[in-house]
């Protein structure tokens, strides 16, 4: 009997300091783990969500990438321009149709286009390229590189972690963007829109959020017309930013090379499997932020 009482009284003390070591082991991790992260902006309504977005993001020092279409450029060159000095790099987008399986001229045209506007207005080097749904293939990498694009954008292959792929035979990088997935819906961007369009609640977009600092790199992604704009999914990235512990970087930073491999090998997404938004609240009806918290840039 004696035996048996010393038996369980080390096993205890033996699972005591399990626990303990566990624990501590866990809560270093919090405490020092910092997971690096690049904002990236996309706007195509207006620039009111998009000023209010930046205001938030320069108040806590983080750095955004911000894809734009020519169109756009055009009609908001001096806003764009000054959005610069806020630490915001400008990309192009070219949001018609996704550019899977279009011929190499098509594709260096659009390119070609969206590059030369969003330089014009900015003086700056577009380094940045991506089509709907950030839809690519070789043909987009060919251009890009002709053009001097040093990255496209790529849905993501690698769930809520963020990869930069380099192609052995090309000077461009492919960025696969953060990922998540559902049931219902399939994968989509770790983006404010992805949740709306699908359905889903702030509720759901801040568990993805905040279970995407599981990962090493993460690249978040808002609309700014619903997040710069509306309560309930501001208050989502407010609060991530507030709290999560991310080292956000820049594009120079973020966009050191993960993988390489040849083109061939490069895991592509093309599924999509909601074209038609069906939120469950409509934007429209939607709750704004308040006046006293919209500060433009």
């Amino acid at each position: 009997m004696k035996r048996k009482r010393s038996f369980n009284f080390v096993i205890m003390i033996i699972l005591i300091l399990f626990l303990i070591i566990y624990y501590s082991i866990g809560a270093w991790f919090y405490i020092t783990h910092k997971t690096k992260g690049l904002m990236l902006l996309i706007e195509f309504e207006g620039m009111d969500g998009l000023n209010n977005f930046v205001n938030i993001l320069e108040k806590r020092n983080i750095p955004a990438l911000l894809v734009v279409s020519s169109d756009f450029v055009q009609k908001n060159c001096e806003s764009i321009k000054a959005l610069q000095e806020k630490n915001i790099e400008i990309g192009g987008t070219f949001s018609d149709y996704p550019l899977w399986d279009k011929s190499y001229d098509e594709q260096f045209n659009i390119i070609n286009e969206t590059k030369a506007e969003i330089e014009n207005c900015t003086g700056k080097e577009m380094r940045v390229f991506g089509s709907k749904y950030f839809a690519y293939d070789e043909n987009t990498v060919k251009a890009a590189e002709k053009l001097g694009v040093k990255f496209i954008l790529a849905r993501g292959t690698t769930g809520a972690k963020a990869t930069i792929y380099q192609p052995e035979e090309y000077n461009v990088k492919i960025f696969s963007v953060s990922n998540v997935n559902s049931k219902k819906w399939g994968t989509g961007s770790l983006c404010d829109y992805s949740y709306w369009a699908r359905e889903g609640s702030p509720e759901d977009f801040e568990k993805e959020l905040f279970g995407a600092l599981l990962y090493n790199k993460i690249s978040p992604v808002s609309h700014t017309y619903l997040s710069g704009i509306k309560k309930r999914w501001n208050e989502v990235y407010v609060q991530f930013f507030d709290i999560a512990k991310v080292k956000w970087q820049n594009l120079n930073e973020f966009g050191q090379v993960d993988e390489k491999m040849p083109f061939s090998k490069i895991p592509q997404n093309r599924e999509v499997q909601y074209t038609t938004p069906k939120p469950a609240i409509p934007l429209e009806q939607e709750l704004n932020i308040t006046n006293d918290n919209v500060c433009g840039v």
